[in-house]
């Protein structure tokens, strides 16, 4: 038996004990399987991004996740995950935009884009977070295969010492197999591009985008928050591609 396979196993469990336990959410997500094909055009411009306006609160329709104090509700004997604000670690219409600068660098859709720095940028865009929103209905089986005991996870402890990273692995991907149905709502409004002078450039109106199906699930309500920073990457992805597209016709 191989000394490491018992720092390995140790070191996959505490990954997911840290995953699991952790209050605080954030807004993220890997770029780094973005790779725009050479044959992408990049609209050769610096642009420096401004801190979305979070108008989230004022959606009367959404405004629950503001006052909430728990990240599950109930109603009709179903229990509902929602992502909650006050779970947020930062600053959540910051982490959005910091996310749109990293996947707008690493599509290529400018030349450079940099967050709230206007030096060495000629233009800049500004806009409106109206909703990130995600609700996910959780399963009996979800809440039943949750509720973990210390032996449970001594077994993929011992998984791992015998069968090495992969057997922990498996063992451990089997606390997460399960899905439920959820909705998740992503709109920016008022995105617009502005010559640095002020001059509008182009207004790319309003980009709105809802997600319905069934995603992973836990019964601790951590999912939905990683559920809808998967779905920003797609909306983003798109968001990016309707942007260059926009812009190809304008000459700079």
């Amino acid at each position: 038996m191989h000394t490491k396979h018992y720092f390995t196993a140790i070191l996959i469990i505490a990954t997911i004990l840290f995953t699991s336990c952790s209050s605080s959410q954030y807004v993220i997500y890997s770029v780094a399987s973005i790779t725009p094909s050479d044959t992408i055009k990049t609209i050769p411009i610096n642009v420096n991004m401004k801190m979305l306006t979070d108008n989230r609160a004022n959606n009367e329709d959404f405004r629950m996740l503001f006052s909430a104090n728990s990240r599950k509700a109930k109603n009709d004997n179903k229990v509902f995950c929602f992502n909650v604000e006050k779970y947020y670690k930062d600053i959540v219409s910051k982490e959005v935009t910091q996310m749109l600068v990293k996947h707008f660098n690493k599509a290529k859709l400018f030349a450079n884009t940099s967050y709230n720095d206007d030096i060495g940028s000629n233009y800049y865009i500004t806009g409106t977070l109206n909703c990130l929103y995600g609700m996910q209905e959780i399963s009996e089986n979800v809440v039943v295969r949750e509720k973990m005991k210390k032996e449970d996870i001594a077994t993929i402890v011992a998984v791992g010492v015998i069968f090495g990273a992969i057997g922990a692995g498996i063992a451990g991907a089997e606390l997460y197999k399960y899905k439920s149905p959820a909705k998740i709502v992503i709109e920016i409004a008022d995105l617009k591009l502005f010559r640095k002078d002020g001059i509008l450039i182009k207004d790319f109106g309003v980009f709105r985008k809802e997600y319905e199906g069934n995603f992973p699930a836990n019964a601790n309500c951590k999912c939905i928050y990683e559920n809808i920073n998967t779905k920003l990457k797609e909306f983003n992805t798109e968001l990016t591609e309707m942007i260059r597209t926009e812009l190809l016709a304008v000459s700079f």
